[in-house]
């Protein structure tokens, strides 16, 4: 059995943790799986959109214990491993979609987070957990659930321990979308299918200045948009419409 299964559909690479058995914790085996699945997804001209999901009752349940008990020894290996794996989900050059299914926990909840968009099962759960069990937060979560939720709802989750289920995650803006289980998968696949239309070049080139606007001057972000729009002028999409 594979821990992670990459499929391809229509424009669209799912990834699937799968795991069941043990919540689609994350190991070093799968997170190394992790590693190359969206690698696959960022090479294939076909994909504009990568969706992360997990098998069974859970979305990810987080970090394996072992690993965090070696990093408690000084061995950090592993741990790095696992935030590597988010983070490339975080810069990954195409839109990204998780489909939580399930609780999201730890560092799971970083994978969701790492996403640029969340749809969310009734069943769906978000838990920091890391205070609870007694660590600082690690992988830069606290900025991933400020930049979703803001201060106030950061702070009640982080601090405070809140939890937040699927109605609850989309009230606060956490889920943009919420489904009943069955129709998850079809539910992130509808949300994927307007950036399945669009040119993927475009799609991407999109998301690389949204990506520099958070992080730049108004000023800036208008020279390049304006430099990347002029680029736009001259694409087939852009003909296409002119001569409707």
């Amino acid at each position: 059995m594979s821990l992670v299964e990459l499929e391809i559909r229509d424009g669209v690479a799912i990834i699937t943790l799968n795991d069941p058995d043990r919540r689609n914790v994350l190991t070093v085996p799968m997170c190394e799986a992790i590693l190359v699945g969206v690698a696959t997804a960022e090479a294939d001209q076909s994909v504009h959109v990568l969706v992360v999901t997990g098998a069974g009752s859970a979305f990810c349940a987080g970090a394996d214990l072992k690993d965090l008990e070696a990093a408690s020894r000084g061995d950090n290996a592993a741990v790095q491993t696992v935030y590597r794996s988010f983070m490339a989900v975080a810069n990954s050059i195409l839109p990204t979609i998780a489909a939580v299914n399930g609780p999201a926990v730890g560092a799971g909840f970083n994978l969701a987070l790492a996403c640029d968009m969340r749809v969310a099962s009734h069943a769906a759960r978000f838990d920091s957990r890391f205070l609870k069990i007694g660590l600082h937060p690690g992988g830069g979560h606290s900025w991933l659930l400020l930049r979703a939720l803001g201060w106030s709802r950061a702070a009640r989750m982080l601090l405070a321990g809140q939890t937040l289920d699927g109605e609850a995650a989309q009230a606060a803006g956490l889920a943009d979308m919420l489904c009943d289980a069955g129709s998850l998968p079809d539910t992130a696949l509808a949300l994927a299918t307007p950036m399945v239309r669009t040119p993927r070049e475009l799609l991407l080139r999109t998301k690389a200045s949204l990506r520099l606007a958070e992080a730049s001057t108004h000023a800036d972000t208008f020279t390049h948009e304006t430099a990347e729009q002029t680029w736009s002028l001259a694409q087939p999409a852009f003909a296409a419409l002119l001569k409707r």
